[in-house]
Formats: C-alpha cells, sequence, structure tokens
C-alpha cells in the first residue's frame, strides 16, 4: 500500500511538473490522472509478480512431496523382508 502511494505521488509531481508549462488548469485536471493511472499500473505489476512468486513455490512443494514420496517408497523397499511368517517370542516358548 505505501509503494502504491508513493508511486502515485511521485507520477502526480512529474505529470504536474511536466504540464506545468501548459497552464495550472491542466495540472490541476491532468496530474491526478497521471497518478491514478501510475498507481493502478504499480498495483496490477504488484499482484502479476506475487502470482507468479505464489506459482513457483507451488511448484516447488508438489516436487517436494514427490520427492519424498520417493524417499519412502526407497526405504520400504531397503527393509529386509523375510518370506517366512513373524512369529512371536510368546509362541516360541522364550
Amino acid at each position: 500500500m505505501i509503494v502504491l502511494l508513493i508511486v502515485a505521488i511521485a507520477a502526480g509531481l512529474l505529470a504536474a511538473s511536466a504540464l506545468w508549462s501548459v497552464g495550472w488548469l491542466a495540472v490541476l485536471i491532468g496530474s491526478p490522472f497521471v497518478a491514478s493511472f501510475a498507481a493502478i499500473l504499480a498495483g496490477c505489476l504488484m499482484a502479476w509478480q506475487t502470482t507468479r512468486r505464489d506459482r513457483q513455490k507451488r511448484a516447488l512443494d508438489a516436487q517436494t512431496g514427490l520427492m519424498v514420496a520417493a524417499l519412502r517408497d526407497v526405504t520400504r523397499k531397503a527393509e529386509p523382508q523375510s518370506p517366512a511368517p513373524k512369529v512371536s517370542r510368546r509362541r516360541l516358548g522364550a
């Protein structure tokens, strides 16, 4: 929000200085329009960057989930499994 205010004020001042040679009425009419348009452009740019960053983060989270699943699968396959059924110690008489 602060960024949008700074952009709007700066664009308004630049437009006022550029339109000053035309006349004070042009400054009063043109500067607010230029400031508003600059704020809208800055807001759209900030939203676009945030959306792109979130999309990249979701893609990395998905890759991380796939990697974790693959590692779990590898650890399950690495555990020794005996073909004989498991027998409890109580049944063996111990």
